[in-house]
């Protein structure tokens, strides 16, 4: 626990403050619903709370290539944190050692050699929330249409692949509060590697009024292009606004206490950059986004 309470610097912003540090106790097994990672289920514990109770958690298990390739588990807690600052819902995240020696210990020999194949390193964990994944076949008319814009809007802001996308996974979960997003590490693909190509092609089409065409199989798509209302033109006026407030500043913050983690989210100047320019011509992106649902 030594190197985990080094690496997190208690900072100004709220993400300092919302992510922890938890202890995990047991492994209580594979999630149903976890995708090509496979996520586990594991009690864990905040050793730094007045009281001390488990915390059921959902906890990522990504393998080396994936991190090293693809920046998996930073765009995971970048994405949560983004999320929040546009009001949209996401499990609490918290920083998760499967290898801490006490928890490793506990483990079956079959969990061990999953994690033989898996990223040797913190990862990523959030808590696991009373709510179901959404099933894609009542996707159309579930939910409020300006709900349906901002999780559009957000996703094509973060460039996300896989809410809907070509395996059709929703990565929404739904309960009597509303909808949750999950799984945000297929996002801001142009930060992968160390060439400029692909945020050069991203910021192409934003300056000829186009988009990444992943919005295309988004899972509200459809809902918001076939959507026929005099108000349509003011489906984006929220987003709108928290766009232009984003702080920039803060997700730099965000971004280093991570790297102390040893936690990257890749070419992170280009990150900032996309950022800064969405966030000044906010008012062309959102001119962008309701062209594409037109």
């Amino acid at each position: 626990m030594l190197f985990l309470t080094y690496c997190i610097i208690l900072g100004i912003n709220k993400f300092a403050t919302h992510l922890k540090i938890l202890k995990p106790v047991r492994f209580d097994g594979l999630l149903d619903k976890g995708g090509s990672t496979k996520p586990w289920m594991v009690s864990c514990i905040d050793e730094d709370a007045e009281v001390i109770a488990e915390i059921p958690c959902a906890l990522k298990l990504f393998s080396t290539s994936h991190v090293n390739n693809a920046n998996c588990i930073g765009k995971e807690f970048l994405c949560n944190l983004l999320a929040t600052e546009f009001d949209l819902a996401v499990p609490e995240a918290y920083l998760i050692d499967a290898f801490n020696p006490d928890f490793y210990g506990t483990l079956q020999v079959d969990a061990q050699l999953d994690l033989a194949n898996r990223f040797k390193g913190i990862s990523f964990g959030s808590k696991l929330i009373d709510a179901t994944i959404l099933n894609p076949q009542i996707k159309s008319n579930s939910f409020d249409i300006y709900d349906c814009a901002m999780v559009f809007a957000f996703d094509c802001l973060i460039l996300n692949q896989d809410r809907g996308g070509h395996r059709n996974k929703p990565n929404l979960m739904v309960n009597d509060e509303g909808l949750t997003l999950i799984d945000h590490e297929l996002t801001f693909h142009f930060t992968d590697g160390n060439q400029d190509d692909a945020y050069n092609a991203v910021m192409g089409e934003f300056q000829h009024n186009g988009w990444f065409p992943t919005y295309r199989t988004h899972i509200f798509y459809q809902r918001l292009k076939s959507y026929r209302s005099a108000n349509k033109q003011n489906l984006f006026d929220t987003f709108e606004e928290y766009l232009g407030k984003l702080d920039i500043n803060a997700i730099k913050v965000a971004v280093a206490q991570l790297e102390k983690c040893d936690i990257t989210v890749g070419q992170k100047e280009l990150l900032f950059q996309y950022l800064r320019i969405l966030k000044k011509e906010t008012h062309k992106f959102c001119r962008i986004l309701l062209s594409l649902i037109a």
